[in-house]
C-alpha cells in the first residue's frame, strides 16, 4: 500500500500545481462565490471537466504510450519540457504577480443553467485544457504501471475537488487573499518549484531507464 502513496501524492501535486493560478474558470468560480450565484454548481463543473481531462490523459494517453516505447520516451521528455516551461513561467510571473479580479458589483442572480453553460464554455470549448491537461497528465503518468496510473488519477482528481471546493465555499472569505499580489507571488513561487521538481523527476526517470537499457544490452 505504501508504494501506491507515491503516485497518489504525485498526481495530487501535479494537479494542484497545474490548477493554482489566474485562469478564466478560477475567476468565474470566485465571482460566483463572491456574488453567491451558485458557486458550488460552477465549481462542480470545473471538477467534472478536470475529471474528463485527467482520465483522458492518465488512463487514455498514459495507458496507450507504454505500448509504443518511442512515443513513451518522446512523451516523457515532452512532459518534462512542458513542466519546466510552466515552472519557469510561474517563477517569472512571481516577479510581476497578478491577482484574481472578481468584481463584487451588484448583479441580478444568474439562473443555474447560465452558470453551467458559462462554466462549460470556459472548459470544454477551450482548446488549452485538452492540450495542456490531457498531454501533461498522460506524459507524467506514462511510466507508471496500470494500477499506479489509477492512483495517480485519483490524486489528481482529489486536488481538483479540493481546489474548486476552496474557491466555491471559501471564496467570499478568501477574497482579500486572492486580491493580494504578495499572496499570488508566494503561490507562483510554490507552483514553479513544484513544476520544476516534477520535471526533474521525469528527467531522472527517463535517464535511469535509458542507462538500465544500456546495461541490459552491453
Amino acid at each position: 500500500m505504501i508504494e501506491l502513496l507515491s503516485p497518489l501524492m504525485q498526481g495530487f501535486g501535479v494537479s494542484a500545481a497545474h490548477l493554482m493560478g489566474v485562469s478564466a474558470l478560477n475567476v468565474f468560480v470566485l465571482q460566483q462565490a463572491l456574488q453567491r450565484h451558485h458557486p458550488l454548481i460552477a465549481g462542480s463543473v470545473g471538477v467534472l471537466s478536470d475529471v474528463l481531462f485527467i482520465v483522458l490523459g492518465t488512463l487514455g494517453l498514459g495507458a496507450l504510450l507504454p505500448v509504443f516505447p518511442p512515443l513513451t520516451l518522446l512523451a516523457t521528455w515532452g512532459g518534462a519540457a512542458f513542466l519546466f516551461w510552466h515552472g519557469w513561467k510561474a517563477l517569472c510571473q512571481a516577479r510581476h504577480p497578478k491577482v484574481l479580479d472578481a468584481s463584487t458589483s451588484p448583479q441580478g442572480a444568474r439562473p443555474v443553467r447560465q452558470v453551467v453553460v458559462t462554466a462549460l464554455g470556459l472548459t470544454l470549448f477551450n482548446p488549452h485544457p485538452y492540450l495542456d491537461s490531457a498531454v501533461l497528465f498522460g506524459a507524467v503518468a506514462a511510466p507508471f504501471s496500470p494500477e499506479n496510473r489509477t492512483f495517480f488519477a485519483l490524486g489528481a482528481i482529489a486536488a481538483s475537488t479540493m481546489w474548486y471546493a476552496l474557491l466555491g465555499l471559501g471564496g467570499s472569505r478568501l477574497a482579500p487573499l486572492f486580491r493580494s499580489p504578495r499572496a499570488w507571488q508566494v503561490l507562483d513561487v510554490l507552483t514553479g518549484t513544484l513544476m520544476l521538481t516534477f520535471a526533474a523527476s521525469l528527467v531522472v526517470g527517463a535517464l535511469g531507464g535509458h542507462w538500465s537499457g544500456q546495461d541490459k544490452h552491453p
